[in-house]
């Protein structure tokens, strides 16, 4: 019997076409060849809140999850020593705490949090584990905890920064931001600051798992040699950085505090991008079609800084090709 393969990008475009288009799971399911329960699996985890799919967010969401699961699930030791602490009425914290003062030779360290994030997936999929916890609450609830001062942690400061970014001299280092119309739904914004290219992409939320998620998938598609760096300001939806370097093998750095002026490129693609998407627009009633219509305007608009050529021609320079564009 073949072992199951994962969606591809190419999948989950034309899962996406199909879907805009009417078409049911099943009828998706026939036309890609797939299990009519691989396609209604991918439709139910990975569609946005509102239910449309979107293939940009959905392979950013899957490559979020491969990410955050199976630390526990993979390590099988680990995992009955786990159950078996539990079953005993170990308390995460306690088995945490055990396993850092390294008395289990041969079993990973991890924190209480990660344990409570396993007993809680754990316990979706009928294993119910969170009865052994000391209030034997079904879900896990929100608590109140003291606001971090440093929430972002492993910044490197723009200071720090190459001088070959600085100057433009080499392409593939980016600045990252976000632009918010009059609903709450963010766009995200990634400037390329040779070659001045601007991407946007509209969130289902603002929050660091969908930022990162989304900028996985973005730069997913990304020749590797024009994905080097990435600049952000100070704003928490970037928290997750570090799955850029981890899974994009991209360095990160963070302007000063109130210094968004820092990285200038994306502020003025973003002024560009206003003259469109103003502050006072409702977002949800553009359509991702018209999201993008505006940012292949604002590509293909000459600079003086490249010598008036486009954003797009620059790029694709960079890769070896030169492409002629007229307009008339």
């Amino acid at each position: 019997m073949p072992s199951y393969v994962h969606l591809s990008e190419d999948e989950r475009d034309q899962i996406g076409v199909q879907r805009a288009a009417g078409r049911s799971a099943g009828a998706i399911a026939r036309a890609l060849g797939r299990a009519r329960s691989t396609i209604s699996r991918e439709l139910r985890r990975n569609s946005l809140v509102s239910g449309r799919y979107s293939p940009l967010h959905a392979a950013g969401a899957y490559l979020l999850r491969r990410q955050r699961e199976g630390l526990i699930e993979k390590d099988r030791p680990l995992g009955i020593f786990l159950r078996d602490r539990l079953a005993e009425g170990w308390s995460p914290e306690q088995i945490a705490g055990w396993l850092k003062s390294g008395a289990e030779r041969g079993l990973r360290v991890i924190g209480c949090e990660t344990i409570y994030v396993f007993i809680y997936r754990a316990a979706q999929k009928a294993e119910e584990l969170g009865r052994y916890l000391t209030r034997r609450h079904k879900r896990r609830r929100a608590h109140r905890a003291r606001p971090s001062r440093d929430k972002i942690r492993d910044r490197a400061s723009i200071h720090d920064r190459p001088k070959a970014i600085e100057t433009r001299a080499e392409a593939g280092h980016w600045e990252g931001d976000l632009i918010i119309c009059k609903r709450t739904r963010p766009v995200l914004v990634l400037h390329e600051r040779k070659s001045r290219l601007t991407l946007a992409t509209r969130l289902a939320g603002k929050t660091a798992a969908e930022t990162i998620s989304v900028m996985l998938a973005v730069f997913g598609r990304i020749d590797p040699a024009l994905r080097k760096s990435v600049t952000f300001d100070n704003d928490t939806v970037f928290a997750q950085h570090g799955l850029l370097r981890t899974m994009r093998d991209m360095t990160t750095w963070f302007c000063d505090a109130y210094a968004s002026w820092q990285k200038g490129g994306v502020e003025n693609a973003n002024g560009r991008l206003r003259r469109w998407l103003p502050r006072h627009l409702d977002i949800d009633r553009a359509s991702d079609e018209e999201i993008q219509d505006v940012v292949l305007t604002a590509n293909l608009t000459p600079r003086k800084c490249l010598g008036f050529k486009t954003p797009f021609q620059a790029m694709l320079s960079e890769l070896g090709k030169d492409v002629q564009i007229r307009f008339s």
